[in-house]
């Protein structure tokens, strides 16, 4: 499964998956954040993860985090 993770300046962080249902993509993004957790990062989520359709074939799906040290 591609996961791709951003960090934004002020302490923000996306999470893209582009593989996968939304909910195997969902669960996916809740573990990595956790795992990030995990490692010490203290993240907090931001919203809702959310899906997004490029032409109907393409789907993503998109977590935001705040880093907060």
């Amino acid at each position: 499964m591609k996961i791709r993770v951003f960090a934004l300046p002020g302490g923000n962080v996306q999470v893209f998956v582009d593989e996968g249902t939304f909910e195997e993509a969902k669960a996916a993004t809740n573990t990595i954040l956790a795992q990030l957790k995990a490692q010490g990062l203290p993240v907090e989520l931001v919203g809702q993860v959310e899906q997004h359709k490029d032409d109907g074939t393409h789907v993503h799906v998109q977590q935001d985090a705040n880093q907060h040290l």
